[in-house]
């Protein structure tokens, strides 16, 4: 590593003028890793500290040229200070961020450098790299080894391009399924949680080795109970047990993350509990301080705001502002200007409202996180650091998280593997709006389509094994994803040019008026250039050409559409076989796109649901055909980007709907399945109804998607479901389908993956990471539930729930034997406070097919002076068996961490006496026989 000096305490030591620096060895002293943080601190202004605690939107410093001509403006306030944190800004090209890195470093008195931080929920926020699975998916592998692998690659691609803190994982406890955001987290328990998030940490972090060039800090969100809301809505106020609940269950978490897996940073939550909101409220912050935490805490964007304008709290900014930093908030998201911000803090000072103190003490611990990850001491990407060839090592890994991440739920009479020349298929039909669709799920770009080049869809997957020749497969969508029609990115493999599968041939121009060509590539033609001129360009004002073909994938014709939707001050047309057949912006430039968003409203879906789409035309695909595709585009960079309102310079998406706009979508894919011998019924979610701000107050299908499902289960055909999403699913349907998967959200390899299922390449073997309710009337269904909450059965409706929490079937059978636990810290069958209990057990695969097997360990309800569940997880493992073969499982129970209660004194305290545990299925079984009791001493 270069061994640089960027850090004077009083600016003494100039950095040098010249770019080409960055190519030699910086002139530095040795000891600049020991070097005194608190004497910074004592030489740092209020307005350097400020600059410390402020979240730097990326445009406002790399401006409309993208040549960072806005630095001095934007740090015209301070402008001898330093950038202290930033966002939304995620450059493939290395070189980019190393020149506002050096820029801040050549423009600041004290030579602090920046620390980026980024989205990182199940992929880099760039959109560009590796998508993997959501976090309630790779959850459901119940694989923890995995999970940190996917931590690890998430990591490394985040820091290749200069991302330093990933804002995650999400720990909220998924105890409300209307919740929108059940996508983000890891389910409705707290163990495997636990699990999970130290897994997803100690991979992001590289098990704390921070100043790692492939690692980075973990930010955890959204601190606390943010995942059990009023009525679902996101938000809203915690609907729990009370402060007990939070502290001893919701917590859990969040406090095993910090200590076992490197988390750095927390992320505040929008909502309030105990009335008060979770931005200031000082249990909150007494938690981080009693855990030892010594990272930077950071608000949720207009979760400061919102302290004044939404729980009114606070009647000004100098109020919200003031009990942020007394609370022990750190970092503001974009909530204030940072005029307003920095002005008004220095008021705060001023009239001791804030102790100065308060501030130099939050910058000490935020500068001691920009050490420890190594970056006053290089804080630049390395020239050799290849993102792309980052991205393309992880292709394998996005696929087997994907093929674990898939829970079989029903399997009556062995239908699955399809097996079709042995069970005599000779046709298959895959119907639903999910058979050739990208669904990534939130945080995924426009729809949750990006990165188009890296899909793979259902369909597409099925095609590999149909090639084989055993069967046929027709397919058709039937209806839309969710209530109105929607753009869909058409999927990559159906686009060519010149016979190169996976995209149109794009031709780059340095001008608008495609005269001065630059470069050529295939990609697919669903793309965001963030706040960059396209690779290769040197503006962000250019023309483009995208030309090939496209492959019809229908099996039926359909009056569909077909249309282009662009960013703002753009201009886009399209060319199908010669014939314009729509444009946008050409007649006049416009200042908006039409780029749906990615939750429309109730009152939009209930008023435009059967219009046509924005940008699109009347256009019918016919069976067999390859169409002729030419989009003519250009970008007029002409505006500042707005941080929450335009982010990106320009956007283009070439779009589909082939559901029939003759009303006759549903009739189309039920006459078609009609021939098949099974039908594959890929139905479900998009980001569209479930993500941020997707609450919804029932858990079916949407109306449409159900009236297809009810005819097509009306054929008496054996119908194997798929369902994708973000939550679980309280339908009927489970009981009529011949097979079942849950593939939740699974990322780019998520076609492949539900193939190679479907078609026995893979074993199923993961769990459900939430209890499924049969209807929303049982909310909550949690798994662990207290004795009183289920002593009375509901008059109208069934009580149990479909399928409970850890549920999961496979291909194979396996018989259990053996179940033992022993204690280290007594050597005997006995444990202590501070001690370990080892669970094992012997697992044999009676089957002729390789699976996984996950061992689950529930401790049973026991006396105490705090009613406890009547069972709750303890230590869990998934193991991979091969057929016929016998294996020994060991799993381990920190009994300190996870059975400590706090007692009716508030304190925590590991209850002495007897502790029964349990070898269960899940978390519904009653009693298999395997109990052990060991006593605590």
């Amino acid at each position: 590593m270069r061994s640089l000096f960027l850090w004077a305490l009083i600016g003494a030591f100039a950095w040098p003028e010249a770019r080409g620096g960055l190519a030699g060895e910086k002139q530095g002293v040795s000891h600049a890793m020991t070097t005194d943080i608190n004497a910074l601190v004592s030489n740092m202004t209020v307005e350097d500290l400020v600059l410390q605690l402020h979240l730097m939107f990326g445009g406002n410093i790399v401006g409309v040229e993208s040549k960072n001509e806005l630095y001095d403006y934007t740090m015209r306030f301070s402008p001898d200070s330093p950038i202290g944190v930033t966002h939304d800004w995620y450059p493939l090209n290395t070189s980019y961020y190393n020149s506002v890195q050096e820029l801040n470093l050549q423009k600041a008195r004290l030579k602090i450098p920046f620390m980026h931080v980024g989205e990182c929920l199940h992929g880099v926020g760039s959109y560009k790299q590796s998508v993997f699975p959501q976090s309630l998916g790779l959850s459901a592998s119940f694989d923890a080894d995995l999970v940190y692998r996917v931590g690890r690659a998430i990591g490394t691609e985040a820091r290749s391009i200069g991302i330093h803190a990933c804002l995650a994982p999400v720990l909220d406890i998924g105890q409300d399924p209307r919740w929108g955001r059940m996508q983000e987290a890891w389910g409705e328990d707290k163990v495997l949680t636990s699990h999970m998030g130290v897994a997803y940490s100690s991979g992001l972090s590289k098990n704390g080795s921070w100043s790692e060039p492939d690692a980075v800090v973990p930010v955890m969100k959204h601190f606390a109970a943010h995942g059990a809301p009023q009525s679902g809505h996101n938000a809203a106020p915690f609907m729990g047990h009370g402060n007990r609940q939070v502290v001893q269950d919701l917590l859990t978490p969040f406090k095993a993350a910090i200590q076992l897996g490197g988390a750095r940073g927390v992320m505040m939550a929008y909502n309030e509990l105990d009335d008060i909101p979770a931005h200031v409220h000082p249990m909150l912050y007494q938690a981080l301080e009693d855990w030892g935490f010594d990272g930077f805490v950071i608000a949720d964007d207009t979760g400061m705001i919102e302290l004044q304008s939404v729980h009114r709290v606070a009647d000004s900014p100098g109020s919200a502002i003031g009990q942020w930093f007394n609370a022990g908030g750190m970092v503001q998201f974009y909530d204030y200007p940072l005029e307003v911000y920095l002005n008004t803090t220095k008021d705060l000072i001023a009239n001791g409202s804030v102790e100065l103190s308060t501030l130099q003490s939050h910058v000490r611990k935020i500068l001691t996180v920009k050490r420890d990850l190594g970056l006053f001491e290089d804080p630049f990407i390395p020239a050799e650091t290849n993102p792309r060839q980052i991205v393309e090592d992880h292709r394998e890994l996005t696929l087997e998280a994907a093929q674990r991440s898939i829970v079989l739920l029903e399997n009556k009479n062995s239908t699955l593997p399809l097996k079709p020349r042995d069970q005599g298929i000779g046709k298959i039909a895959l119907i639903g709006p999910f058979t050739d669709v990208i669904n990534y799920g939130d945080y995924s770009g426009q729809w949750g389509q990006y990165p188009a080049d890296s899909a793979n869809t259902i369909r597409q997957g099925m095609l590999k094994y149909a090639a084989e020749g055993e069967f046929e497969l027709v397919s058709s969508w039937g209806t839309n994803t969710w209530e109105y029609n929607a753009q869909y990115v058409i999927p990559p493999y159906l686009l060519s040019s010149n016979g190169t599968q996976g995209g149109l041939l794009a031709t780059y121009f340095a001008d608008t008026s495609f005269s001065e060509l630059v470069t050529q590539r295939i990609e697919s033609p669903a793309l965001d250039w963030g706040i960059y001129p396209p690779e290769g360009l040197p503006s962000n004002n250019f023309s483009a050409i995208w030309e090939g073909e496209l492959q019809s994938p229908v099996d039926v014709d359909v009056d569909g559409w077909i249309g282009v939707a662009i960013g703002a001050n753009t201009t886009a047309g399209l060319f199908v076989d010669g014939n314009l057949v729509t444009s946008r912006g050409v007649d006049g430039l416009l200042k908006s796109g039409n780029i749906m968003g990615n939750i429309m409203e109730y009152d939009f879906i209930t008023t435009n649901g059967t219009l046509p789409l924005d940008g699109s035309a009347p256009f019918t695909f016919r069976k067999g055909v390859t169409y002729h595709i030419r989009i003519e585009y250009q970008a007029f960079n002409l505006y500042k980007k707005v941080e929450n309102i335009n982010s990106l310079n320009s956007q283009l998406i070439l779009f589909w709907n082939l559901v029939s706009r003759n009303g006759d979508g549903i009739e189309q894919a039920v006459e078609l399945a009609k021939s098949s011998d099974v039908v594959v019924l890929a139905v479900g979610a998009g980001w569209n109804s479930d993500g941020e701000s997707g609450d919804r107050g029932t858990l079916g299908l949407a109306p449409s998607q159900d009236q297809l499902a009810r005819e097509i289960y009306q054929l008496g055909k054996p119908v194997v479901l798929i369902l994708q999403g973000g939550r679980p699913f309280a339908i009927d349907y489970y009981n009529q389908s011949a097979a079942v998967l849950s593939a939740f959200f699974p990322g780019q390899s998520g076609g492949q993956a539900i193939a190679d299922v479907l078609f026995g390449t893979v074993s199923p073997g993961g769990r459900m990471p939430v209890t499924v309710p049969k209807h929303v009337g049982q909310l909550p269904v949690y798994y662990n539930y207290k004795p009183t909450a289920h002593r009375k059965n509901y008059l109208d409706a069934e009580s149990s729930p479909a399928y409970w929490f850890g549920y999961g079937l496979s291909y194979t059978t396996f018989e259990v034997s053996k179940f033992e636990a022993s204690s280290k810290s007594t050597g005997s069958g006995d444990f202590r406070d501070g001690g370990t209990i080892t669970f094992t057990v012997s697992v044999r695969n009676n089957g002729n097919m390789d699976g996984g097997y996950v061992a689950q360990v529930y401790v049973l309800s026991r006396v105490s002076f705090i009613v406890q569940p009547v069972r709750q997880l303890v230590a869990f493992e998934r193991i991979d068996i091969p057929a016929g073969m016998e294996t020994s499982i060991s799993m381990e129970l920190d009994a300190s961490r996870y059975l400590s209660i706090l007692n009716r004194k508030n304190e925590w305290e590991l209850e002495k006496g007897p502790y029964t545990f349990a070898l269960l299925d899940h978390g519904g079984d009653v009693d298999t026989g395997l109990n052990i009791t060991l006593n605590c001493v």
